[in-house]
């Protein structure tokens, strides 16, 4: 027979604790629980003694009602979100996402808001597929400022249901919008965000078109992925200080972006949903200035000028 092992508990938590500092019980306050506090959960059953779980459980009733291909295009999403760390990355997150529920209509951004909490304006926009000619519209017409459905999600940040929302339009203004809204095939949808606590910017995320019913199966799915792609997008915001520096417009600094990144003009304004002739505008502008002649020196000059976050 081998001899037996000796294990007890004479060593207290608090003097491993100060030999190894480093070790953490259920990832919280290193020290575990002496001998007399196991006694004393075990003579009264009725103190919990499982480890604290966090504020938001995982649920598994999300996916009950995925297929296989569903959930494999599921961790596909959680496989690049964990790579994922520019704005062209969520771009393309959000093709796969368009690809689960069959929305035909995506689009995603940040919105800066006001020390009040409500919109002051669009920090970044990433079109996907929207109709460039509904986004200038939208732009023209001011609608961010009486949208029910980005004002509500901006207001309360809980998933909207498109159908929902519209019937609380209540303002003559509200009631034109939705009213050119569905004259553009934004009929129904989802639109969802979260706010970024202490920084006055909110993401969201619309998914639009297809069947009405079908898409509202995938309300809980694009919540749980929300977290994932709000901060990718939080990461590379452009903060007022920055905004600031030469004088940029939100939509400068966007394209500017884009030009980091080595898209084209063409390229830029698909992905923004304008004209091709806007972004050369836009370019131009931005040349201007920042008294450069070329887009290397652009970004060159944006670089050193700390108009970029994260570099």
């Amino acid at each position: 027979m081998g001899e037996a092992l000796k294990f007890d508990n004479s060593i207290s938590g608090s003097r491993l604790h100060s030999v190894f500092p480093f070790i953490r019980e259920n990832g919280g306050k290193a020290l575990a629980k002496s001998r007399s506090a196991q006694l004393v959960a075990e003579s009264h059953p009725e103190i919990p003694t499982s480890p604290k779980m966090p504020s938001h459980p995982f649920t598994t009733d999300i996916f009950d009602d995925l297929t296989r291909s569903e959930m494999q295009s599921v961790l596909e999403i959680l496989h690049h979100t964990m790579q994922a760390t520019t704005g062209t990355d969520v771009h393309h997150l959000l093709q796969l996402v368009q690809r689960v529920i069959a929305s035909p209509l995506v689009i995603g951004g940040v919105a800066q808001l006001n020390p009040k909490g409500t919109f002051q304006d669009f920090n970044s926009v990433i079109n996907v597929s929207y109709s460039n000619d509904w986004l200038y519209h939208y732009g023209t017409k001011a609608y961010a400022t009486v949208d029910p459905v980005l004002q509500s999600v901006l207001s309360t940040f809980q998933t909207q249901v498109w159908k929902q929302t519209y019937k609380s339009a209540s303002s003559q203004k509200q009631l034109e919008f939705v009213e050119e809204a569905r004259s553009y095939g934004l009929t129904h949808g989802l639109t969802t965000g979260m706010l970024e606590p202490g920084r006055n910017f909110a993401s969201f995320f619309s998914f639009a078109g297809g069947e009405p019913d079908h898409i509202v199966r995938y309300k809980k799915l694009l919540e749980y992925l929300l977290p994932h792609l709000h901060r990718i997008l939080i990461a590379n915001v452009h903060t007022p200080p920055a905004n600031r520096v030469k004088g940029l417009s939100a939509r400068e600094l966007m394209v500017l972006e884009w030009m980091k990144q080595g898209k084209t003009n063409w390229e830029i304004s698909r992905i923004i949903g304008v004209s091709e002739r806007t972004v050369r505008f836009h370019v131009e502008g931005i040349f201007m200035k920042l008294d450069v002649g070329s887009r290397t020196q652009a970004v060159a000059c944006a670089i050193e000028q700390g108009l970029f976050p994260n570099t």
